[in-house]
């Protein structure tokens, strides 16, 4: 993937907007654009945004050298829960495993009693659509009893009988050894070939039954859908541009093309917030900040990532909706609020925030498009933050339909409107600074120690109280806030995981061992970049292990350096273990359980030319150049309206400061700056936003707030 002159072209597909980022190869120069999604046939979405970005850049096709694309076409089909047409083939014995599944799970604010009246979640498949064959695999792989193709071919048809159209393959053990399921594989193949079939042993080949069965079914009930629109969206755009490179994110942190996705679909889960984070880290990196927490804010929900170092946190477990997925991904929590989340008073009488959405259809109530319900995005027009247009006007926003729907609601709580809105956006703040404090405290991180970046359309809304909240001195948002994650498709590398079970004693090391696991790991992970283009001094290898205390259930990935692998370099790595572990949970188990390995990773990645981006202009402090105007914002600070300035955010240049209060408007979204707080916008175009005041008045604020929080929040 070496550099060559031309356009790349990044889009990612959220709810309402679908985000467009082009950057000139030669000169890093970026433009931005945005168009509505279109649920119905995203692709054409698709092609619009691209045909947008060549008109207003005027680029022909032949300039186009790739293009990039992060989608929510997976998880939205997962949400939808359209498992009707599936099916799951399981080792003879284990037909109600999805239905035990890991027994009772407790919410945060559950308890015991309520989990005991509550009905579990219905498994993804009932016991009727479940097939069982009779074969055994010890924990070692080891054929215990054969399975024959005979019976495989008998299954398949039974499924073809039954017109079950997608099936999952989890047999016990398959990940030491795919043989068995492979058979099965290869008789759909041969009696019922219009089947949609994933088999453990490719999707995720890890020991845990139940979540590997359930990322497997996830595969392979998504795959039709995905397997159409990749298919549509690659034959629209060769049709536009020819024959040029066309690239999906996955959720691990890196691409792949088109037809590799297609085969495992599963992995492109949440590839936007991964996207978003990945940008994070790159404009961290070349602006000097290599901690940081992100603060993605979109319509329906907000994405939480932890950046360490200059790079994203990974983790190999995710929570969307009811489901655990097992998957290498960027670490990412999300919560239920973003602009379109809806303002409601509970049967309490308490005022909450999410996570019901207004989504994209209708749409807050200042959309004009039928929506009755207040949002966040409703209460920041409704106290000015917000201007009366977004998109570049192509949203027009309607004041008087969010202030009457603002009304009603403030109404049994006895508050005027503007006091309704306030509290609608400092609940929505608080919310966030949870989902901050699960993805850092909660995992021994002091959220205080980073920089607080800010982006999507309604993160920079919130940012600054979320700050004020969690006692982060700094916030930034960079420029082109509204398509950050889009930018993240342009300096995205490719990636593939490769993994495989390795048990091995902390009391009883064999580097020698560890050492030939690795090397076969790392010729799968060579050949796989080999075969994606991938020119060998462009390739990378990072290894990683699972550890755990004996006895446990649940692991740490760590670390492991590549190279020669000494004795020296294994108790490192088990010492780093022990560290992780203490930071996580307070306390560790050293000296009085070993640690084992039980699980060895390499990822291989394909590295890409990243956008050399363009300085701003030096200017002094005065931001007088990019002045547009003012207009009364309601603030708690000052007991209500006062005249605040606005700027135009693609006017500042490096050095500008502004004072607070203050909103800096650009394409994609607004930045509140608050009347504590001062920015500065540094040579990239990032706003650095810090406090101007001794940062003791916080707790006057914060007092207030949970006055609030008590009476009304979500916690």
């Amino acid at each position: 993937m070496a550099a060559k002159r031309g356009y790349r072209i990044g889009i990612d597909t959220g709810g309402t907007f679908t985000d467009v980022v082009c950057v000139r190869s030669d000169t890093g120069e970026v433009f931005t654009t945005k168009t509505p999604t279109t649920p119905s046939d995203y692709s054409e979405g698709l092609l619009e945004g691209i045909r947008k970005i060549m008109a207003d850049v005027k680029i022909r096709p032949h300039q186009v050298i790739g293009v990039y694309h992060g989608t929510t076409v997976a998880t939205n089909a997962i949400l939808e829960r359209r498992f009707e047409n599936l099916g799951l083939i399981l080792t003879k014995g284990f037909r109600h495993m999805l239905e035990l599944g890991r027994g009772a799970q407790f919410s945060s604010g559950g308890n015991f009693a309520s989990a005991l009246l509550n009905r579990p979640p219905d498994a993804l498949v009932p016991p009727e659509r479940i097939a069982e064959v009779d074969e055994r695999l010890s924990a070692s792989g080891e054929v215990l009893r054969s399975l024959s193709k005979e019976e495989a071919e008998e299954k398949a048809r039974w499924f073809r009988e039954q017109d079950i159209g997608s099936v999952g393959i989890c047999l016990l053990h398959a990940y030491a050894n795919p043989t068995h399921e492979k058979i099965l594989l290869d008789a759909f193949a041969s009696q019922f070939p219009e089947c949609f079939v994933s088999i453990s042993s490719e999707v995720i080949p890890e020991p845990g039954e139940y979540e590997r069965a359930v990322t497997t079914l996830l595969d392979a009930s998504i795959k039709p859908r995905i397997k159409a629109y990749l298919e549509k969206s690659s034959g629209r755009i060769e049709e536009t541009l020819g024959e040029v490179p066309f690239l999906v994110m996955k959720s691990n942190g890196g691409v792949s093309t088109a037809r590799e996705v297609a085969k495992k679909p599963i992995g492109t889960v949440l590839s936007g917030p991964a996207a978003g984070a990945l940008s994070a880290a790159f404009l961290g990196s070349i602006s000097g900040h290599d901690r940081l927490i992100t603060l993605d804010g979109g319509g329906t929900s907000t994405d939480i990532a932890v950046i360490e170092n200059g790079e994203a946190k990974r983790g190999t477990h995710h929570q969307l909706d009811e489901f655990t997925i097992r998957l290498p991904m960027i670490d990412v929590v999300t919560t239920g609020t973003g602009g379109g989340s809806i303002a409601w008073q509970s049967q309490e009488g308490r005022l909450r925030v999410g996570p019901r959405s207004a989504g994209a259809d209708p749409g807050p109530v200042c959309y004009g498009m039928g929506g009755e319900s207040p949002t966040v995005t409703d209460a920041n027009l409704v106290l000015a933050r917000s201007p009366l247009h977004l998109a570049g006007g192509e949203v027009k926003l309607n004041k008087a339909l969010a202030m009457r729907a603002m009304r009603q609601l403030s109404g049994p709580f006895g508050l005027d409107p503007h006091e309704m809105a306030s509290g609608v956006v400092e609940i929505a703040a608080w919310n966030q600074a949870h989902a901050i404090r699960q993805a850092t405290v909660q995992r021994g991180i002091s959220p205080r120690d980073y920089a607080l970046m800010a982006f999507g359309g309604s993160g920079p809304l919130t940012a600054g109280l979320v700050a004020e909240i969690l006692g982060i001195e700094t916030v930034i948002v960079p420029p082109f806030a509204g398509m950050t994650s889009a930018f993240g498709l342009e300096v995205v590398d490719l990636v593939n995981d490769h993994s495989t079970p390795h048990y091995q004693s902390e009391d009883k090391p064999d580097s020698d061992a560890l050492s030939s696991a690795f090397e076969i790991l790392e010729g799968e992970a060579d050949d796989g970049l080999a075969l994606e283009g991938i020119q060998p001094h462009r390739r990378m290898l990072r290894r990683a292990v699972d550890i755990r205390y004996q006895g446990e259930a649940h692991e740490l990935e760590v670390d492991f350096p590549s190279g020669y692998l000494s004795p020296q370099v294994l108790v490192a790595v088990m010492e780093r273990f022990h560290l992780l572990y203490r930071q996580r949970f307070t306390h560790n188990y050293k000296g009085k359980r070993p640690a084992e390995i039980v699980h060895l990773r390499v990822t291989g990645v394909g590295l890409t030319e990243p956008p050399n981006l363009p300085l701003l202009p030096v200017g002094d402090e005065s931001a007088e150049d990019a002045y547009k105007g003012a207009r009364l914002v309601w603030f708690a600070e000052t007991d209500g309206f006062i005249d605040t300035p606005i700027y135009y955010r693609e006017r500042l240049a490096e050095g500008n400061l502004i004072l607070g209060p203050a909103v800096v408007e650009s394409f994609g979204s607004t930045t509140v700056i608050f009347p504590r707080q001062e920015a500065r916008v540094d040579r990239y175009g990032n706003l650095m936003i810090r406090f101007r005041t001794e940062m003791a008045k916080r707790g006057e604020r914060a007092g207030r707030a949970t006055g609030l929080h008590g009476v009304g929040s979500n916690y």
